[in-house]
């Protein structure tokens, strides 16, 4: 789970073997205040028929022989906005080599060495914010 910023704020431990990340949603899904919105890509499509009472964001699909409205092109394009952050975090956790390659040590290891990761990460997003936020503030003297 990754906030608008971009810091991993829960996470997971491991699963064995290759699963689907909706099948480990719907068995460990965490509990979010109702009014928290979700934020899903194509891959979640059942979320909001399977958990109906959180808010859960989808795109829009077009349908066969038809153009998506002007509202839903719109609604595509603000999500995809909110989408691209998490998509950022997914390839930083990705050049940390957790993710992305099969871990090869011993499996008791796995979730210390990705909780490590993660604070890594957080580390990185909280300082190029604090850096951003300084250089904004240099620039209006």
């Amino acid at each position: 789970m990754i906030n608008n910023q971009g810091y991993i704020i829960h996470k997971l431990g491991h699963k064995k073997g290759r699963k689907h990340d909706y099948d480990i949603y719907k068995k460990n899904h965490p509990i979010t205040p109702k009014d928290v919105v979700n934020v899903f890509d194509l891959g979640y499509l059942g979320v909001e028929k399977d958990f109906p009472e959180q808010l859960s964001a989808l795109p829009y699909r077009k349908k066969r022989n038809q153009e998506l409205s002007q509202e839903a092109m719109e609604y595509n394009k603000s999500h995809s906005r909110k989408r691209i952050v998490i998509e950022h975090t997914i390839c930083r956790l990705k050049k940390y080599r957790i993710v992305a390659e099969v871990f090869r040590n011993k499996l008791k290891k796995y979730n210390k060495v990705s909780d490590i990761v993660v604070d890594l990460i957080n580390y990185r997003i909280m300082n190029s914010n604090r850096t951003e936020s300084n250089s904004k503030s240099m620039r209006l003297v």
